[in-house]
């Protein structure tokens, strides 16, 4: 396996640099010619190249001049396949041809994020720039503190609160929030009805959940609590676990960190946005100027 994985991507590079058309869109070599393939010029210059584009665990293979002759002799083999695969016309292939476009297309995109890269890439001045004019993008996520109080519809393996309550089914379940709604209309702490009620394993801290941003909890809990004020407490909120009732204490955005206080990985990943950015109104641009019709 490990001798079968450089052949393939020897065959992978190697098509890509001998693949042609009328406009000839393949480099052909100026240097001297190495090897001469049923009329197929291999030049030292090519070889090179070829070399350069292998990964670097594959490149050790192929490394000084017993390497050098390894590497001419498995393009040797691959392009008397290449050649006789044309002959076959398996080149013509419609799948092949769909598949080698996509792959080509992917290589001169590569060169374009190479080419964005080399010659839009801001210094010190111009990337915090671009990091203090997005604070959206680079704020850190919304924090929360939350308690809850959660019914489910059916037998809990082990009670956790203090009444020893538990809902057997989905009547139960209702008749019980709707029961608890009152008890906090009337007044009764969040913490002590949580303590008392809850089927959850928070209920003997109250129901408390500590401090989370979002993505931590399941949708359902948490579009309700992107509503939600300091202070507030939920109506009943129906989820697969049963029903919540969702007390909020506080909710706060920190503002983002200072530029000069980013380490070295969060200005790379500002780097990494900026360039992100760069690209989508590139795309923009080019949709504005382009002529696109797609039929329904």
């Amino acid at each position: 396996m490990k001798k079968i994985l450089p052949a393939i991507i020897l065959v992978f590079i190697f098509l890509f640099l001998t693949a042609c058309n009328k406009e000839k869109k393949y480099y052909e070599g100026s240097g001297k010619v190495i090897a001469n393939i049923n009329g197929y010029k291999l030049t030292e210059d090519k070889l090179d190249l070829l070399y350069k584009t292998l990964p670097e665990n594959i490149k050790q293979q192929y490394r000084g001049e017993e390497g050098k002759k390894k590497l001419i002799e498995q393009l040797t083999v691959q392009k008397l396949l290449v050649q006789e695969a044309k002959r076959l016309n398996l080149d013509k292939n419609p799948e092949f041809l769909v598949k080698r476009e996509m792959d080509e297309d992917s290589l001169i995109m590569e060169q374009y994020y190479k080419y964005l890269f080399d010659n839009y890439k801001p210094d010190e001045k111009a990337l915090k720039d671009f990091y203090n004019s997005h604070p959206e993008i680079f704020a850190p996520q919304e924090e929360f503190e939350a308690y809850h109080i959660l019914i489910t519809p059916q037998k809990d393996q082990k009670v956790f609160n203090t009444k020893k309550s538990d809902a057997k089914n989905e009547k139960e379940a209702q008749k019980k929030i709707k029961m608890i709604q009152r008890l906090l209309k009337k007044g009764v702490p969040f913490e002590k009805v949580a303590k008392e009620y809850s089927e959850g394993p928070s209920a003997p801290r109250g129901g408390y959940l500590g401090k989370f941003n979002l993505g931590r909890m399941i949708p359902e809990f948490e579009n309700a609590l992107k509503k939600m004020k300091p202070g507030e407490i939920s109506e009943p909120v129906k989820t697969r676990f049963g029903y919540h009732i969702i007390y909020l204490k506080n909710r706060t955005k920190p503002a983002p960190k200072p530029f000069e206080q980013l380490s070295e990985k969060e200005k790379n990943q500002v780097m990494q946005q900026f360039f992100r950015n760069l690209l989508e109104n590139k795309i923009k641009e080019l949709k504005a100027q382009a002529q696109i019709v797609v039929q329904k």
